[in-house]
């Protein structure tokens, strides 16, 4: 019995220590999955066309060895060929020209890799962040900018650049070959040639880096438009066309960024080449003609090659990059989330609309339970002007986030052509337009912010600038005015008319209106509720905690929510 004890537990041992081998060894397999997975956006073409041009290039320096110890093996045999030993240096110089045009293309191909790959992470964070709508916009800027910044130079250039320093490590550590070389005053002079390629492109280079410069403030400013809007387009349904401005902008200074990068790098392949075509191909060919002269020992020249860091380099470079791909591996996982998220379509035209009531509905938060308001009731016919009122505070705009379906009650019921869309986005949104105290405006034309990038005809286009008073702007700026960053080219006025003119553009049965004219004076607050208010086929919610007489003059009803009264036309 103790023996059949003693097996049983061995056994169990052995399962458990099985089981947790096997958890390490997934826990391993997820994280290698998780290090490499970014290349996996790029084409298959892409990384293999990558893998075989990284391969030539690490050939480069075999080659160029091979022939300096060719060269120095006829050099040291005692012959006076001098023809010859040119010929393998005109055949070295011909070779390693032909390594810088495969060069030239490996980099081409590496840095459309990034590019491409770079595109694909901000179109789904894009995605991702529009839809989301979150009103803090600072994490989703430092997403977009910062931390896909360090994706690209901490993990999609790191892993390419791992396939290049790997195969870089087989080629030299094959060829094994330990010397060096010094020849102090041929190497001095052969350096001029890598100074002189240095100072006729960095002109280029700093070109190409103002060029990139602005495309990036230019990308930076669309991005901050898309989530600062982002719940205008989620309104509207115009996310994608939000999403496009914005990926256009995004593809522009990838661009620009390809271009001052590929420079650089071409750049650094001239000097390289020229470092080595001078410093190492030239000084062995004066070296040969010297020893054959007998101005020079073979030990000497034989120095002048060195491959040992050729393959220790690389293995350093290999861990290096590494450390740079983990360090990246907070920011890749909320990449990865977007990646993962599916933008709904949930576009739906309302054909009809019957009326809204709203049944007894109350409201308490979620963080600390606090009671904001109940017993809320309320019914809108189709084109009814209704005024809701109440002192700040009370919480008018959150109860209109309700009407939207963006934010659940504690109690009560939202019905919609007699249909409950209580908390239910999908159902409730496409009901609703929207007119805020501060209507956001993205830094691009007039006719975009009026469309947000919708097809509109122009008969269409026109009727609505016209019903929301925007006549003279179109007719003395036009439509491809330049609004400027949050509509600053605009006065306080004409950014409430545009945004009528979305609301109207849009269709909906109902206008929310939110405080919409309290930060204008009375002239004009007059003017823009005319304006919404006389247009007899939408109807109008609006919440406001103070109004002037003659307005209040123009509802069909007025609610003063903190008091439960209701005041009705006679």
């Amino acid at each position: 019995k103790s023996f059949l004890l003693n097996i049983k537990k061995h056994f169990n041992y052995y399962i458990r220590l099985r089981k947790r081998q096997d958890r390490g060894y997934n826990d391993f397999k997820e994280k290698e999955k998780g290090v490499y997975m970014s290349l996996k956006y790029a084409k298959k073409s892409q990384i293999i066309s990558f893998t075989i041009l990284a391969a030539i290039k690490a050939c480069n320096i075999v080659f160029v060895a091979y022939m300096i110890q060719v060269m120095l093996n006829v050099a040291s045999s005692g012959s006076h060929d001098y023809m010859h030993l040119i010929r393998l240096a005109l055949l070295t110089a011909l070779g390693q020209l032909c390594f810088m045009a495969s060069n030239f293309v490996y980099e081409t191909v590496k840095m459309g890799i990034i590019r491409d790959v770079n595109m694909t992470l901000k179109k789904a964070n894009l995605r991702y962040l529009v839809d989301q709508g979150d009103p803090d916009i600072k994490s989703g800027l430092s997403l977009m900018t910062n931390d896909l910044k360090q994706i690209e130079t901490n993990r999609v250039t790191a892993q390419l650049d791992m396939i290049f320093q790997g195969l870089s490590f087989i080629g030299a550590i094959s060829f094994a070959f330990y010397s060096s070389w010094q020849m102090t005053l041929v190497f001095v002079i052969a350096t001029i040639a890598p100074a002189v390629v240095q100072m006729i492109t960095s002109p280029i280079i700093t070109k190409k880096s103002k060029i990139w410069a602005k495309t990036n403030a230019n990308y930076t400013q669309h991005v901050s438009d898309s989530l600062n809007g982002a719940q205008a387009t989620k309104l509207y349904n115009v996310r994608t066309n939000i999403v496009t401005r914005a990926a256009n902008a995004a593809q522009q200074m990838e661009n620009a960024l390809r271009n001052m990068t590929l420079t650089q790098a071409w750049a650094l392949e001239l000097i390289y080449s020229a470092a080595e075509l001078f410093c190492f191909i030239i000084p062995c060919t004066v070296g040969g003609i010297l020893m054959m002269q007998g101005n020079l020992k073979v030990g000497t020249l034989v120095m002048m090659v060195d491959l040992a860091m050729n393959f220790i380099t690389p293995v350093v470079t290999l861990f290096n990059e590494f450390n740079q791909v983990k360090s990246t591996v907070p920011m890749w996982e909320k990449t990865q989330e977007a990646l993962k998220h599916v933008m709904k379509d949930d576009k739906q035209k309302i054909d009809h609309f019957e009326g809204m009531k709203i049944d007894d509905l109350s409201y308490v938060t979620s963080s600390d339970h606090k009671r904001i308001f109940d017993g809320v009731n309320l019914e809108v016919k189709p084109g009814e002007k209704v005024l809701l009122m109440a002192p700040s505070g009370w919480g008018k705009t959150t109860l209109l986030r309700l009407l939207l379906g963006s934010k659940r009650p504690k109690d009560g019921k939202i019905l919609l052509n007699g249909k409950d869309v209580t908390g239910n986005w999908d159902a409730a949104h496409n009901y609703f337009s929207y007119v805020n105290q501060k209507p956001f405006m993205f830094d691009d034309t007039l006719r975009f912010n009026i469309t947000l990038g919708r097809k509109v005809s122009d008969e269409k286009l026109k009727q609505v600038i016209h019903e929301a008073g925007l006549d003279n702007l179109v007719k003395s700026q036009g439509l491809d005015k330049q609004v400027g960053e949050n509509g600053s080219e605009l006065s306080g006025g004409q950014i409430q008319r545009v945004e009528i003119a979305r609301a109207l553009l849009s269709g909906r049965p109902i206008l929310l209106a939110d405080e919409a004219t309290s930060a204008l004076d009375p002239k004009l607050s007059l003017d823009i509720h005319k304006t919404l208010l006389e247009n007899p086929n939408v109807a109008v919610i609006e919440v406001a905690h103070k109004i002037s007489p003659e307005e209040k003059a123009m509802f069909d009803v007025i609610i003063h929510l903190d008091k439960h009264t209701v005041e009705t036309k006679m």
